[in-house]
């Protein structure tokens, strides 16, 4: 969802008969109109280039020529609400590089050329450098503002044009760069070898006087909690300031150029720091006034006198409210799932328990519907742990925790070491411990409830999707006595193969490689066994019968993944169903496609927990 510069306008995406529908509401008169249908494509994003163009982000799976495998190739459009014109951008470009997986990465808006905003793509067709453009949003076509390098990754560019700065990082040498323009010449700004990209850009200070970073902060960057950084054009490294113990600090708020307004810090619910004063005055009030709802910025007009949110909690499937700064006033826009009565939502509890070696771990618990945590007693209970790992569950409207509260489950999700949001030690504490401690911090949640009462221990099942899918096949092989039935959503289940895949897609000296050897263990250390920690190695350990639903277009956890544990459980005599679901990506990004899940899901859970 998003609002328009001037505050007018709201866009966002509706479903209807299959397709994706672009939305306008009109702020000045409450009116609704659906103006453009998008088929055959996922959408994945929408905004405001300006007052008359949307720029609408799809994408399809496809294969890319000169690249193996298959890719999730995305692609910009530009929509004039005023022509209904709808275009790609920049596919018409002379020089394109054929092999690209995408034309999508827009940089920033053209101030002193009205339609036109930057991108960014390779350009050349035999040694292809990462190059800065000017995209038309009326004809689409584009044109060369500033050349990259083969290891440019990012540019950051002033709104007159003005390059700020170039990102780059070599995957060969593991040379990590910054270069700015200074003094005529282009001119290294910051580098340092490191065997994966080692700081996260966030974007520009507003005074424009340098770059802004996260990093873990203090003497143990291993240990600490997030920190922004200012790395300023004459290349002092500052600290702002802004970090908060007990949290990390989880998106930075950017213009459309990429300059830093505020941050947004993790935990169960979000909150904020604006480097205005009075926009953060006025952002803490709303949160102050809604002490027990989720509340997201989604987006702003340019001035920041109105503010899109969106409210979540337990007595909500989702609002998005719009805030008239001026006024104090508040405008409901859109309600999520209509459809979902308020007494259908399960209450959302953000607990925290102690894992086997005393490492707390935070957690969201969803109560069935109509319970409280007082009566919840001996209920059956899902256990999701989440995809990633470098991710983390916190208080919102789960499509697949509420499903199952609404028939009666309780549902735990738990944030286990390797989750991001609470610290670098907390994720850190996950390298190379897949199905050992993560697991076991999965195990030991669930049984907590089981002595506390709240869990049936005879009516647990374990789900989760890509990473939370490895997790629920590793429940099944390694603590078999745990669980009635186990689901895998497109989860990983050989880790050779899945590394052999990466290597294959990425190159084997591509720093993709090395984060993945980091988070599940380097197979050329000595003490590393991928094949201990792979649920297909460990199929005769199943007792609960098993689900595997697996898109046939998922392009991050191939489809073999899932096949092969199939092929391994009937090998061992086990009892296993496999769902292949036509034409979906990993992310179930079909509507259509989550309500057949959700539903195979229940049948599966009900029948073999007797609900």
């Amino acid at each position: 969802m998003s609002i328009s510069p001037d505050g007018n306008l709201v866009a966002f995406i509706t479903r209807a008969d299959g397709a994706d529908l672009v939305t306008i509401y009109d702020a000045r008169t409450g009116q609704l109109n659906y103006r453009l249908k998008l088929t055959d494509l996922s959408t994945r994003s929408l905004g405001f280039a300006d007052n008359e163009h949307l720029i609408i982000v799809a994408s399809d799976t496809e294969r890319v020529v000169g690249i193996p495998g298959q890719f999730e190739k995305y692609q910009a459009y530009s929509y004039n609400l005023q022509t209904g014109n709808y275009r790609p951008l920049l596919r018409e470009t002379k020089g394109l590089h054929p092999a690209q997986s995408g034309l999508s990465h827009i940089i920033g808006w053209d101030a002193k050329n009205k339609n036109t905003i930057f991108m960014a793509a390779w350009m050349g067709t035999r040694d292809p450098e990462y190059t800065l453009l000017r995209a038309n949003l009326d004809n689409g076509r584009g044109r060369r503002a500033w050349q990259g390098t083969s290891n440019t990754i990012n540019f950051y560019v002033d709104t007159d044009g003005t390059v700020l700065a170039r990102e780059e990082y070599d995957n060969r040498k593991n040379i990590y760069r910054i270069t700015t323009w200074a003094n005529g010449k282009e001119e290294v700004l910051y580098e340092v070898e490191a065997p994966q990209v080692p700081i996260s850009l966030r974007g520009v200070k507003s005074d424009k006087s340098g770059l802004l970073f996260v990093k873990s902060q203090g003497a143990n960057e291993d240990a600490g909690f997030d920190e922004l950084y200012e790395l300023s054009f004459s290349g002092e490294i500052t600290s702002l300031g802004l970090g908060r113990e007990g949290m990390d600090i989880d998106g930075t708020l950017t213009d459309g150029n990429g300059f830093v307004v505020g941050v947004r810090y993790s935990g169960a619910l979000p909150s904020y720091k604006f480097f205005d004063p009075e926009i953060d005055q006025s952002v803490q009030s709303l949160l102050a006034a809604f002490p027990a709802s989720s509340i997201r910025i989604v987006d702003w007009t340019s001035d920041w006198s109105k503010i899109l949110y969106l409210f979540n909690g337990s007595d909500t499937t989702g609002s998005y409210i719009l805030e008239d700064r001026a006024t104090g006033g508040l405008t409901r826009i859109l309600d999520q799932r209509t459809d979902i009565p308020k007494e259908s939502i399960g209450e959302i509890m953000a607990i925290n328990y102690p894992a086997r070696d005393g490492l707390m771990i935070p957690s969201i618990l969803t109560l069935p519907a109509g319970k409280t945590f007082e009566t919840t007693q001996n209920a059956p209970l899902v256990v999701i742990p989440h995809g990633g790992p470098a991710a983390y569950d916190y208080v919102g409207f789960d499509w697949m925790a509420q499903y199952f509260a609404n028939r009666g489950y309780l549902v735990l999700q738990p944030n286990f070491r390797g989750s991001t949001g609470y610290g670098q030690a907390h994720t850190t504490a996950g390298y190379g411990q897949w199905g050992k401690a993560m697991q076991d911090d999965v195990t030991d949640g669930v049984k907590i409830l089981i002595n506390e009462g709240k869990a049936d221990p005879e009516r647990v099942c374990i789900a989760g999707a890509s990473y939370g899918g490895y997790s629920a096949l590793a429940g099944g092989a390694y603590t078999p006595d745990l669980y009635k039935c186990v689901i895998s959503i497109a989860g990983v289940s050989d880790l050779p193969a899945m590394l052999r895949q990466e290597v294959k897609d990425a190159g084997g000296d591509h720093w993709v490689v090395d984060y993945w050897k980091t988070q599940m263990g380097d197979p050329d250390s000595e003490d590393v066994d991928l094949d201990a920690i792979s649920p297909a190695t460990s199929a005769a350990a199943f007792q609960a019968p098993v689900l595997l639903i697996h898109g046939r277009d998922d392009t991050v956890v191939p489809i073999r993944q899932s096949r092969i544990m199939e092929d391994a459980l009937k090998s061992a005599g086990k009892d296993v169903t496999f769902i292949e679901l036509k034409g979906e990506d990993h992310w179930l990004s079909s509507g259509e496609t989550r309500l057949a899940t959700l539903q195979a899901m229940a049948d599966f859970v009900d029948q073999h927990m007797g609900q």
